[in-house]
C-alpha cells in the first residue's frame, strides 16, 4: 500500500473530527472537547512526522465512523441559529 495514500486516509480522518470543532462547540459537549481538539490540531500539523500501517489507518478509521455515528444525535438536536434542514423549501 502507497505510503502517501495511507496519510491522506489519516488527514481525512482527523481534519473530518476538526471540521465539527465549531458545531461542537456550541454543544454542551464543548467545553470538554477544547483540549482534545487542542491536541488533534497538533498531531495534524506534525503529521508528516507520523508512521502507520494499513492496520493503525484501518482502527482510525472505524473509531471517526463510531465517533461520529455517536455525535449524531448530538449534532442533529443542537440548535444552531439556522433554519432547519428538514423544513421544505417552496
Amino acid at each position: 500500500m502507497n505510503i502517501g495514500h495511507l496519510d491522506s486516509r489519516l488527514r481525512n480522518c482527523l481534519v473530518t473530527i476538526l471540521e465539527l470543532e465549531n458545531d461542537l462547540d456550541r454543544t454542551h459537549l464543548g467545553p470538554a472537547l477544547q483540549n482534545e481538539f487542542s491536541v488533534l490540531k497538533k498531531v495534524v500539523a506534525r503529521l508528516e512526522h507520523v508512521s502507520v500501517d494499513e492496520q493503525d489507518v484501518c482502527r482510525i478509521e472505524a473509531a471517526t465512523g463510531r465517533f461520529l455515528s455517536e455525535l449524531k444525535d448530538t449534532l442533529d438536536n443542537a440548535d444552531f441559529g439556522h433554519v432547519s434542514e428538514k423544513r421544505l423549501l417552496q
